[in-house]
Formats: C-alpha cells, sequence, structure tokens
C-alpha cells in the first residue's frame, strides 16, 4: 500500500509487520502471472522481482529490485497494467510508454512453482545474472529446499549466509532444520513452537541462549525442568566476559546452583545423539 507521503509498504497478511520498500511512488501494480511489483517511484519506473524477500532474508532485497533509469515518466505517471515482462505507463500528459523487463523471473518462477530445481539453477547458470539467483535463494528457502539455496548463496557470494545453509544441513532432524530456517527468516517465536512441538527442549533452550534472550531460556528450562544448569552456565560466563555482577531477580533465586561444565558437556552430548535416533 501507498500511504499519503507517497511511501511505499509491504506486509504479510499473517505478522502485520510493515516494510518500506520506495518513498516518492505515485503508482504500483502486481504482475498478473507471478509476484513481481511494479512501480512508478521519483518519476522512474522500479520493479522487484520478488518482494516477499522482506520476509525471507532482507539483506537481499537490493539484489531484487531493477530501476530502470532510461526513461522519466515525470509526476503522476499511472502503472495501467502489468502483463508479463511488459508494462504500459500513462504519463502526466496522456501519452502511454511500453516498459520491458527481464523475462527471465516469470520462467523462474514456473520452475520453482513446478519444484523443478535443478532447472532453475541451471536457468541461474545460463543467465548469470545476480538479481536472479538472489531470488532463486528465497525462493528456495521458503520452500525449505535448504541444497539449491546453497547453490545459489555460492553465486551471488554471500558466505556467512552459505556457512549457515551448511550448518542447518548438519541438523540431524527435520523439526530442527525447520526451525533454523525459521529463524534465518526473524521468526524466532515460529522457531520456538517448531521445537517444543517436536519436544526438542534443549535445542530451543540453546536457540534463546544464542540469541542472549536470557529470560526466556530460563522459563522454558524450569517449565520443562530441563537444562537448567546449562541457561545458568552460559549467562554467568557471558557475566564474566563483561565482567558484570547477576542484576537478574529470575537468575538471582539460583545463585547458590553450583554449575559443573563437565555435566553439561555430557548432557548436551546425549541430546544431540537422541535427536539424531529420531
Amino acid at each position: 500500500f501507498i500511504d499519503r507521503n507517497g511511501d511505499l509498504y509491504i506486509t504479510s497478511v499473517t505478522k502485520r509487520e510493515c516494510f518500506k520498500l520506495a518513498t516518492m511512488v505515485d503508482s504500483i501494480k502486481w504482475n498478473d502471472q507471478t509476484d513481481m511489483l511494479s512501480a512508478i517511484s521519483d518519476g522512474k519506473f522500479v520493479v522487484w522481482y520478488y518482494p516477499s524477500m522482506v520476509l525471507v532474508d532482507r539483506d537481499l532485497l537490493p539484489l531484487v529490485k531493477v530501476v530502470k533509469t532510461d526513461g522519466d515518466f515525470g509526476k503522476k505517471a499511472h502503472i495501467v497494467d502489468f502483463f508479463g515482462s511488459r508494462c504500459n505507463i500513462r504519463k502526466w500528459d496522456g501519452s502511454m510508454a511500453t516498459v520491458n523487463s527481464s523475462p527471465y523471473p516469470i520462467l523462474l518462477y514456473e520452475l520453482v512453482e513446478k519444484k523443478s530445481w535443478e532447472s532453475a539453477i541451471r536457468l541461474c547458470r545460463y543467465v548469470k545474472d545476480k538479481s536472479i539467483w538472489a531470488c532463486l535463494v528465497a525462493m528456495a528457502i521458503k520452500e525449505k529446499e535448504i541444497n539449491t539455496a546453497e547453490v545459489a548463496l555460492a553465486a551471488i557470494e554471500e558466505v556467512d549466509k552459505l556457512q549457515y545453509m551448511i550448518h542447518i544441513k548438519n541438523i540431524p532432524s527435520i523439526e530442527g532444520r525447520n526451525a533454523a530456517l525459521a529463524l534465518y527468516m526473524r521468526s524466532p517465536d515460529e522457531a520456538e513452537s517448531i521445537l517444543l512441538q517436536a519436544g526438542l527442549y534443549y535445542r530451543a533452550i540453546k536457540m534463546h541462549i544464542k540469541l542472549y534472550n536470557w529470560k526466556r531460556a530460563l522459563d522454558l528450562a524450569t517449565r520443562y525442568k530441563t537444562h537448567v544448569d546449562t541457561v545458568l552456565a552460559y549467562r554467568r560466563r557471558y557475566l564474566e566476559q563483561f565482567k558484570r555482577e547477576e542484576t537478574n531477580p529470575a537468575f538471582l533465586q539460583y545463585s547458590s546452583v553450583v554449575v559443573d561444565w563437565a555435566t553439561i558437556h555430557e548432557k548436551t552430548k546425549q541430546e544431540k545423539l537422541k535427536e539424531k535416533q529420531r
């Protein structure tokens, strides 16, 4: 939607979290076949090949945005239609202009819809365009196709994200992998829900420890009566590193508890073995 200031926002119906896509927007139009979105922003034609990228990985959003700089449509231009890769625009003086976008995103949408991941990879290798690779990354992650996402991330040289995908592949349980993907998409609540429903309490607790969400980690540990000492141990190590004293009342009540790292490591090992045997 476009607000009264001319800013373009996109949001999910379920999350209700708005994200600003562009400013000084006069007109928008969705593609008739795919989820591509076109807009007239600051007098220029802009197209997002995969605007749902904001729900997957906002860091890659600039890669799926293409701005046509070869034409100035002026103020109050209106997009009449966006069929296939062709967009018809009515200028402020009433004349019509036609702008063509890349046909490859439409082909990619079709291949992904058919689950033809190998063909999608071959298409991206043929086109050699980072924007198409970035679309494939988001589409693959959304469909939980980790192998394809790994190839696509390597192609656009996103090393840190690639390493995380490799880490996800090594998680033994399906629920654990799905939770890790949800966490990648900035949905920790969804990740926690997946893990708790699967009975992977240790992984849920450890996730909150890694997020430094100490109170939630302790709440889960006490609710399910497991790994309370693990949370306390990591909390104390964290405070020691920053040379700070404990002030959280939830943790102060456990100040007399003695933690044994050897026991914690053994419990962690058993949890990972149990998950692998599921």
